[in-house]
């Protein structure tokens, strides 16, 4: 009996260790590349002019994503210098390893430790098993800790915090309101009628309290005007244009096939659990639920990309939990589910570690972004500055230069191999103005032409099409270099 103890105390002991370890190293090769995407780039090089005294939504950067991810970038570059993307990394793996926890609390509330160990560890999977987009510093990873947060208070019926932890995910990606709709079926389904009054009352002050303190600190950081012109108005265009068939198949091929193939056995357990449902209780009910919410959250924007769908991971890894914690499986049935979950994770491990993360390259001698940035580095000063034009914000970021616009990029989310107009949020008439007084202001030493080497599709939009650019690169600045098709202009004189 004591033997017995023993080994029941050293699993117990070991479980929650070994999970945590399987987590970090699925995340290890986040910390091997300096860029894992191209959003990582925005970010970077829009939180380096937020340091150096510009505002967000104006002369600091331009995004149409609200001001959290900004903020995180902006903070962690003053703590530990500009375009240090190893401490954004770590910051990253800190937020995805907490928001583990949460997911296992969630869990446990649920159905105990057990459920609450696999919940986190299959969060943690989740978010590492794929391309290396999906281990970026991303908006959702960032989202999902309040988010899920959100969700705990939720089923602890604190309604206040529930409304304030919301918002503050919603400071991160906008797709997070969609969980207003998951509050509102918990308090109809746990509150007696006479309380759901007292309860949307609280969940409306914790709103209320969330979005006074985030305008305070978009006041303190940026522009409200700007965050209105640019977060919110264009999100209809920015939705609208992704929605095209063409588009929409090909993002799905490349991000949703493969989120719900590669982690089958996942889902699986989830669907498996969820047709049980005259047998389930209001709490695992809406959990179900928040998965509902959460895959229309992530589908939403019709951009698909791969890291979309870290909105509906917490809710997948816990409704997975419950199932293998609830039903009995015979050895062999176990061991296929823990193949059919290790196997992918493995693959993408090792893809993720040999790929160039921005171009998905494994040939010698390496990716020609490199050496454009090298040259870019090496012909400039610290204190100069540097225009790309295409949707290469990298080039900032890998030659350590500051933008002299506030666009990063340009028709970003933007169909670019298709025949459309581009008409896009990012070159909407105003931009054009403001880009002009920019690059006046702070004249660019090098201006970099992607779209002479059909980098990201840009092939069709040279900038001799743009007066603005046109006018200024033959009035002010000669070719000096031509790396891989792409030209780069140095400023007379």
């Amino acid at each position: 009996m004591a033997a017995a103890r023993l080994t029941i105390s050293w699993r117990t002991a070991a479980s929650p260790a070994l999970a945590g370890l399987a987590v970090i190293v699925a995340h290890l090769p986040s910390f091997l590349h300096r860029l894992l995407d191209g959003d990582e780039a925005i970010y970077s090089s829009i939180a380096v002019l937020m340091n150096l005294g510009g505002g967000l939504y104006g002369p600091g950067g331009v995004d149409n994503k609200p001001p959290g991810i900004f903020w995180v970038y902006a903070l962690t570059f003053r703590l530990f210098g500009a375009y240090q993307m190893d401490a954004i990394h770590a910051v990253g793996f800190v937020a995805m390893a907490a928001t583990c926890l949460v997911v296992f609390a969630i869990a446990r509330h649920l159905a105990g430790t057990r459920a609450g160990i696999l919940a986190g560890l299959f969060y943690g999977l989740l978010t590492a098993a794929g391309n290396p987009r999906l281990l970026a510093s991303n908006t959702e990873i960032f989202m999902m800790m309040p988010l899920a947060a959100s969700v705990l208070l939720l089923l602890r019926k604190q309604w206040f915090w529930t409304g304030l932890l919301l918002v503050a995910a919603g400071a991160f990606r906008q797709s997070a309101a969609v969980n207003v709709l998951l509050v509102a079926l918990a308090i109809f389904w746990l509150e007696p009628a006479e309380g759901r009054r007292h309860a949307a009352l609280g969940f409306g002050g914790g709103l209320l309290a969330g979005l006074l303190a985030g305008a305070v600190l978009i006041v303190l950081t940026g522009s409200l005007e700007g965050f209105w012109r640019w977060t919110v108005q264009t999100l209809v265009g920015y939705a609208s244009a992704s929605w095209t068939p063409g588009f929409v198949w090909s993002r799905a091929r490349d991000s949703i096939v493969p989120f719900v193939v590669d982690m089958s056995v996942l889902w699986i357990a989830a669907v498996a659990l969820i047709a049980r449902w005259r047998d389930l209780s209001v709490e695992v009910r809406l959990m179900v639920a928040w998965l509902v919410v959460a895959m229309a959250g992530s589908l939403a924007g019709g951009h698909l990309s791969w890291h979309y769908f870290i909105q509906a991971m917490g809710p997948l890894a816990v409704l997975a939990a419950l199932a293998f914690d609830r039903f009995e499986m015979r050895r062999f049935v176990a061991t296929a589910a823990v193949a059919g979950i290790a196997i992918p994770a493995v693959f993408w491990w090792a893809f993720d570690i040999g790929a160039d993360p921005l171009t998905y390259d494994f040939n010698a001698p390496g990716p020609q972004h490199e050496t454009v940035s090298a040259y870019i580095a090496a012909n400039t000063s610290p204190s100069q500055r540097v225009f790309v034009w295409g949707d290469w914000p990298a080039l900032y970021v890998e030659s350590n230069r500051v933008m002299a616009g506030r666009f990063p990029g340009f028709l970003r989310g933007f169909e670019r191999g298709s025949d459309v107009p581009p008409n896009n949020w990012d070159t909407a008439p105003d931009v054009w103005t403001l880009l002009q007084s920019d690059l006046a202001a702070n004249p660019p030493a090098l201006i970099v032409d992607t779209a002479a080497a059909g980098w990201s599709d840009f092939a069709s939009y040279p900038m001799s099409n743009y007066p603005v650019l046109a006018e200024l690169v033959a009035d002010h600045y000669h070719k000096v270099a031509t790396i891989d098709g792409v030209v780069i202009y140095a400023r007379n004189g």
